[in-house]
């Protein structure tokens, strides 16, 4: 479940940022950026400005990040990450998972350089000539060493099997390849490695003392660290012997260690819950890093410095944000067919492929609320499961009927208290019963206050089309306002009403709510407020970043409206901002839209 990371400060981050050139990145000695992996997620955390009760992360990627890099099957192998090797100077990862599957990726761009099918993959390093090992544990494909090219994805050129394979780590110091199994740990060397035909060849078999080896990872250029199920041992690669690792003598369960022998720090994980864990512990100095534990984190890493400036990913919030909402009109379009006019293009506008899209969104901004319009069932069929998966339940779900306009939530952040769809009448003005609104109402978990979520898709048509389309829409803003005025009378809350109206800001329906004291979120924010009109060309047409509205700016062209009402003394609407990453153009004709705030 993706879990918010809202408490980390914004402020404090930039300080962090600003702390770096674009040139030169500050030293750090070894252990402070910690790496840390479980389920679809990594992060890096800045231990040194980590606290007890708050982490300091830096960085965080998701396996729906991988959305249009990798096909699309394969995110789904990438649910159980349980190594996040750094590689290349500490630039990227080699990400493992236990549900088949291994990625390189960048850390700087987020983007994946190389993929693969590996069943039950629980560790990969680069060799040299630009190839990657991979190690498989137990499968009936698996069990296995594999070689592959990066720049040949999903192609195995070299295989070996290997019971239970945990560890695989490259010496570049030895010029050899050492692998780890269930009860041994081998040796090789590379072969015809300049060939169209690489391979590796068997230079020695050393028995682990003791069953289930677990991590490999190197402790200086002359030993390595290996686990199994009773306890830790230091490996001299000169003598080929074993020895206790005495710091961490005969712990068992130990799922990842890192050691430095200059410094003698230490970082590592023991499985405290079935395989998985909620902290990274730390030795010299002495530190307990506390995640929360529904990110199941498995594996940890450390980056000897950080060889990158870390932008502020968008899940970052502003300072003093407990709230985020986030609001999208996705464009039904339920066939099964590219359109033609899409064949040219190379993409994919169905559902199957949009949905993806649609989650990748949700994983990459980490909203509490998700209020959606033109939602079909047969869209649902494809992203429910996938709202399900990031943890969002569908508040409506308890309503009952089917909803054009449902609001999903995520329960960790807040609670549902009420919820009602209503479907607009007369049906010329709500064409295939589409048009309608959902009002839900929530407590915050944080902090105890309630608020309600207003979302509707008014009726479209231009009053020159079809008279009287004006007045409809204006009638169905009435019926949200009384619909607010019965939420108010019952918990006396901060209403936020978004979606998309279909009519400009200085309309008659709009007008309404603004002279009720509804607040533009726009205007409202008082850290930021886009004042993009959010509305592009996409349709079966094609699709295009040009807007499709008359005026430059919201006031003038924007048919998605977000306000605020009612708000207390102490709320306050933070930034108000429109998304325009290029990968939503082909999504939807609208530019989905969030606000951050302070309730």
């Amino acid at each position: 479940m993706i879990k918010r990371l809202f408490s980390i400060l914004a402020v404090s981050l930039m300080a962090l940022l600003l702390g770096c050139s674009d040139k030169t990145v500050e030293q750090r000695p070894w252990g402070d950026y910690v790496v840390a992996c479980g389920g679809k997620d990594v992060y890096i955390v800045d231990a040194s400005k980590s606290t007890d009760d708050s982490l300091a992360v830096l960085w965080h990627w998701n396996a729906f990040e991988s959305y249009g890099q990798i096909p699309d099957d394969y995110r789904n192998l990438m649910r159980t990450i349980d190594d996040c090797k750094p590689v290349n100077g500490g630039t990227q990862f080699l990400l493992t998972s236990s549900a088949g599957g291994t990625i390189l990726l960048d850390i700087a761009t987020r983007k994946c350089l190389f993929y693969a099918r590996t069943p039950m993959s629980h560790s990969a390093d680069l060799l040299p000539g630009n190839r990657i090992s991979v190690a498989n544990s137990i499968n009936p494909e698996g069990n296995s060493l594999e070689i592959y090219d990066v720049a040949k994805p999903d192609a195995c050129v070299w295989k070996d099997s290997l019971y239970s394979g945990h560890g695989v780590v490259w010496s570049d110091k030895y010029q050899k390849l050492y692998a780890l199994g269930y009860q041994e740990l081998r040796e090789y060397s590379l072969k015809s490695w300049d060939s169209a035909a690489p391979s590796l060849s068997l230079e020695g078999t050393f028995p682990l003392p003791g069953v289930g080896g677990h991590e490999l990872s190197p402790a200086g250029d002359d030993a390595f660290i290996v686990t199994n199920h009773d306890g830790a041992y230091l490996f001299d690669i000169p003598s080929k012997a074993f020895t206790p690792f005495g710091p961490l003598e005969g712990m068992k369960n130990v799922k990842s260690l890192n050691y430095d022998p200059a410094s003698g720090r230490i970082a590592y994980t023991v499985a405290e819950t079935r395989w998985w864990t909620s902290h990274v512990y730390m030795k010299s100095p002495d530190k307990v890093l506390s995640f929360d534990p529904a990110w199941r984190l498995y594996k940890v890493r450390v980056l000897p410095e950080l060889p990158f400036t870390p932008e502020p990913g968008p899940s970052v919030r502003s300072e003093g944000t407990n709230l985020r909402i986030f609001d999208d009109n996705i464009w039904q379009y339920d066939s099964g067919k590219i359109p033609e006019k899409w064949l040219p293009l190379g993409v994919d506008p169905r559902d199957s492929m949009r949905s993806i899209g649609f989650a990748k969104l949700v994983a990459d901004y980490k909203p509490d609320i998700v209020a959606l319009q033109e939602y079909s069932s047969h869209m649902d069929g494809y992203l429910a499961p996938k709202l399900d998966e990031l943890g969002f339940a569908n508040a409506c779900e308890e309503d009952g009927s089917w909803n054009f306009t449902p609001v999903f939530y995520d329960s960790t952040a807040v609670e549902l208290l009420k919820v009602r769809y209503n479907l607009y009448t007369p049906p010329q003005f709500s064409n295939s019963g589409t048009k309608s609104f959902t009002s839900a109402v929530f407590r915050h978990q944080g902090t105890g206050k309630v608020f309600a979520v207003l979302n509707t898709h008014l009726w479209w048509k231009p009053e020159e089309n079809q008279p009287g389309s004006t007045m409809a829409r204006a009638s169905q803003i009435r019926l949200m306002m009384a619909e607010a005025e019965i939420i108010k009378a019952e918990y006396d809350c901060t209403v936020f009403l978004m979606g998309d109206m279909n009519c400009e800001e200085d309309s008659i329906p709009i007008q309404q709510l603004i002279n009720e004291g509804y607040v533009p979120c726009y205007k409202a924010a008082t850290v930021f407020g886009d004042n993009h009109n959010g509305h592009h060309e996409c349709s079966p047409s094609g699709f295009s970043e040009k807007s499709n509205r008359k005026g430059p700016d919201r006031a003038t062209g924007a048919l998605d409206h977000f306000f605020i009402h009612n708000a207390p003394v102490g709320t306050e609407v933070l930034e108000y901002r429109c998304i325009m990453d290029e990968y939503t153009l082909p999504l939807t004709d609208h530019y989905p839209n969030y606000v951050d705030v302070r309730l």
